[in-house]
């Protein structure tokens, strides 16, 4: 690979400045309705997806994901609905379905949450969702989902690349809400109740193109629930840390503290188990507001989930594409424990413990400046 240290370092950045709200039509004040409305457009490059989680009393572990168009079509200017689904049982027993449609059997409002791909659709208005996904194929879900917090958004929630914002994603969330329902599988439904996540993205490239990696995840504890975006540009953003993460009350469902992006980490790194490339094992964050608000994080992983290299499943001339930019993508989920020690600004400090399942995307190769 070309040694390009010389090259120019490109802009990245939150979008969180005045004109950035004025420009984008958002109201700082408050997550409005339709900001979980279609964001992207049929004729324009661009990936969305509304994504739903939940793990159940019982174990029971699921997501599932309603987009306009497939990760193959985002770059042509005509839909191609696509809706995907997982489920783990109590046993450990694994169902999959991933399904595109045509064009004419998707819609998506730009009102709120409200998709249709075929006979599966999702809505809601950040208070309350409804999913469906038809066991057209032996898996789908009828869930309620009740929020337990605020939707969770930072500064508009655009993570925007180079020097005049040409690339873009986003991530808009409710980190917390009690579902209800059933679940389709093995042959028959199964009633379900426990805590799920949603979340909505949309972009106008693909990740790989702008970030070195990111940690992703939320943790349910008895004061707070925690939501984190730990995002890192890609090397020709200088590695630039773009931060996400907040801290809401579960009494009242509040944003208590959101980070104005000033923050340290350290790291222990690990060789991980199936190709040895160093991940972090433990993770301890400190971020500090200028409003004198702090909160710390630590998070330590005990149980590696899943692992998967894209870099070795993908052929070999996607492979040599990978190498002219620098991409050898790994992927990790696991299943860890940690807490926080919140101290708002002027008051007592409160620290609270509980697990988590999160995902470590390492999407560059290893470089000593990258802050892994």
């Amino acid at each position: 690979m070309e040694n390009n240290s010389n090259a120019k370092v490109l802009r990245a950045r939150l979008m969180n400045q005045p004109e950035d709200f004025k420009r984008l039509g958002i109201n700082p004040e408050k997550v409005e309705t339709w900001e979980d409305g279609r964001r992207t457009r049929t004729e324009e490059v661009g990936s969305e997806v509304w994504y739903f989680d939940g793990t159940m009393d019982d174990g029971t572990k699921f997501m599932v994901g309603y987009r306009p168009k497939s990760m193959d079509g985002m770059t042509k200017p005509v839909d191609s609905p696509h809706v995907n689904i997982y489920i783990k049982s109590p046993t450990g027993k694994e169902f999959r379905d991933d399904i595109v449609y045509p064009a004419a059997e998707g819609s998506f409002s730009r009102e709120q949450c409200d998709t249709k791909v075929g006979p599966h659709w999702c809505c809601g208005d950040f208070k309350r969702y409804d999913l469906h996904f038809d066991p057209v194929h032996g898996v789908g879900l009828d869930l309620h989902y009740d929020a337990l917090t605020e939707p969770f958004r930072q500064g508009t929630l655009l993570l925007a690349f180079g020097d005049n914002d040409e690339f873009y994603h986003t991530d808009l969330a409710v980190p917390k809400n009690q579902v209800s329902g059933r679940l389709f599988y093995d042959g028959e439904w199964h009633e379900v109740r426990g805590l799920g996540y949603h979340d909505h993205q949309w972009m106008n490239t693909m990740h790989f193109a702008l970030y070195h990696h990111w940690l992703w995840g939320r943790m349910y504890t008895d004061l707070y629930t925690i939501y984190i975006y730990d995002f890192v540009a890609a090397r020709q953003y200088g590695y630039k840390q773009l931060p996400m993460f907040g801290l809401m009350d579960n009494a009242t469902g509040k944003v208590v503290f959101l980070t104005d992006g000033h923050f340290d980490l350290k790291t222990r790194l690990e060789p991980e188990v199936h190709q040895g490339r160093e991940f972090p094992k433990e993770s301890h964050y400190v971020f500090t507001n200028a409003d004198g608000s702090r909160a710390e994080f630590d998070v330590e992983w005990e149980d590696q989930l899943e692992f998967w290299d894209m870099y070795e499943m993908a052929g070999k001339e996607l492979r040599k594409r990978y190498d002219a930019i620098g991409m050898r993508m790994q992927y990790c989920r696991y299943y860890a424990k940690g807490g926080v020690r919140f101290t708002p600004a002027g008051g007592t400090t409160r620290e609270a413990n509980g697990d988590m399942i999160y995902e470590y995307a390492y999407m560059g190769m290893p470089d000593p400046a990258a802050h892994v």
